[in-house]
């Protein structure tokens, strides 16, 4: 053994062979015996991890990266390699990449290195004991060394190629994904059966569209918005038969296959209850692809506006609650005027103004009662009437006539607070 040791270090050899170098002569006897190692190996591994856990087509590939590694390991150890410097064989990197692709999870490739490692340590201490002598305890604390730098080498190198094959085809998958969604929202002259193929979701029936987007950013943005896909699910009740799609940075849009859709008022309850960093704009039910389209563009919309009004819009947003204001022309000049126009000065900028108009919404939203008003807002009824008086005297405005255009021109500076800033 010492010769050995030395024939491979004096061809030049570096010295880390002189560690691995007593292992030499074990690596040299396994190379006859790598054949049986090898189909033992195979037999273990499928009764261990059935081909049902991976893939019946992926047998034959399986079969090659055990005979691959097995053949791998024989030659570090027959030549004095050290471990840590390894690379995967290219067969068993292949197999890595197809199982990434696959979605098998990547503890069933651990699982076999595993099985691996057990099946050549076994015959490599075997070859040992065979050959007593003094230096017996030091040859097997060798070996189990060996095994346990080699295979911490060669997981670290599987996982990261399996991880990074796994990313390149996820983003590949969601690009398709995305362009398909693409055309069903704006091609007339779409495949629906490969789209449903393609997405995994049936287009025939009635949708109801979510727009969600985060508050915050980075990996909190990415958490919440996964948990609040989660919470959605479960309240509409979909099983997880519903469709997501990036809507945008830190945003995403959800499609649900409904029956009876679920009440806005619940799910702004559980949305605030949950604390999540988020907000969202529901569009109307629809019924097939148009209403697929029509849903998930009007939840855009309500999302637009929520953006526009800032904090003070509510977290959840109901496109046909504020219709509306959704659909109105965003031109800065046009609000503007017509704000101005039917508010005057009212329309001004401050926490005096703002406050009036509030309680003017609220007045004219409860039949300009002066009770049910201080009830709504908590405050007394002479704070009321004060407040009403300020409007109607100091800034003109009536509020016994038609008031449409007065409560649209209130809902405008809700939800479109630029105009309070602009002048015109």
């Amino acid at each position: 053994m010492a010769q050995c040791r030395r024939r491979f270090l004096f061809n030049g050899r570096e010295a880390r062979v002189a560690a691995y170098g007593s292992l030499v002569w074990v690596g040299q006897a396994l190379g006859p015996r790598v054949e049986a190692i090898t189909a033992d190996l195979i037999r273990v591994t499928e009764q261990m991890i059935p081909l049902n856990d991976v893939a019946a087509d992926l047998a034959e590939m399986r079969a090659a990266s055990i005979a691959e590694n097995i053949a791998a390991v024989q030659y570090v150890l027959a030549n004095g390699i050290d471990p840590s410097t390894v690379t995967p064989p290219p067969g068993a990197a292949a197999y890595a990449q197809r199982l990434a692709r696959r979605g098998v999870p990547l503890t069933i490739l651990l699982r076999a290195y595993g099985l691996g490692q057990y099946r050549i340590l076994d015959a490599a201490i075997g070859l040992i004991l065979a050959v007593p002598g003094p230096d017996q305890p030091a040859r097997i604390a060798e070996v189990l060394k060996f095994a346990g730098t080699y295979l911490d080498r060669l997981n670290s190198s599987m996982g990261r190629i399996y991880e990074a094959e796994r990313d390149r085809w996820l983003s590949s998958r969601q690009a398709a994904r995305q362009q398909w969604i693409a055309r069903l929202l704006d091609n007339d002259d779409v495949d629906v059966a490969a789209a449903e193929e393609v997405l995994g979701y049936r287009l025939d029936r009635r949708h109801h569209a979510a727009e969600v987007w985060a508050t915050v950013t980075g990996a909190d943005a990415v958490r919440g918005l996964e948990q609040a896909r989660q919470l959605l699910t479960a309240m509409m009740g979909t099983g997880g038969a519903e469709l997501a799609a990036a809507s945008g940075d830190r945003a995403m849009c959800l499609w649900f296959p409904v029956g009876q859709p679920c009440a806005v008022e619940d799910i702004t309850a559980q949305v605030e209850a949950s604390g999540l960093p988020v907000r969202v704009a529901l569009g109307p039910v629809g019924e097939g692809l148009s209403g697929f389209r029509r849903s998930a563009r009007s939840a855009a919309r309500a999302k637009a506006l929520a953006v526009s009004a800032g904090e003070t819009a509510p977290t959840v947003v109901d496109f046909d609650t504020i219709a509306p204001f959704a659909l109105l022309s965003d031109d800065p000049d046009e609000l503007t005027g017509l704000v101005h126009r039917i508010l005057g000065p009212l329309a001004g900028n401050g926490n005096k103004v703002e406050l009036l108009r509030g309680t003017l919404d609220v007045f004219l939203a409860e039949g300009a009662s002066y009770s049910r008003t201080a009830r709504v807002l908590d405050v007394h009824r002479n704070t009321v009437q004060y407040r009403i008086q300020q409007v109607t005297g100091r800034y003109g405005i009536a509020v016994d006539t038609d008031t449409f255009e007065l409560r649209f021109a209130l809902g405008i500076c809700r939800w479109y607070p630029h105009v309070l800033t602009r002048t015109i």
